[in-house]
């Protein structure tokens, strides 16, 4: 692992079409690339798009991401 993936920080995760929640939404985890991927998982399965290190990245004000609850 790369030393930006062992830092404690928000992970972002976006849905793409057939997702659950579906395109136009993202989620946020805290905790390091892996246990916020693993967190990601338990909590929506592993359909979803990308992880990204930031809100910016993720495109979330961009593309007018809604988080999903």
């Amino acid at each position: 692992m790369t030393e930006i993936e062992e830092v404690k920080q928000d992970w972002y995760f976006t849905f793409g079409y057939g997702h659950d929640p579906g395109i136009g939404y993202y989620a946020v985890f805290h905790g390091t690339y892996g246990s916020a991927r693993e967190e990601m998982i338990q909590r929506w399965g592993k359909k979803w798009a990308f992880q990204y290190g930031s809100a910016e990245k993720a495109g979330v004000k961009r593309f007018k991401l809604k988080e999903a609850k």
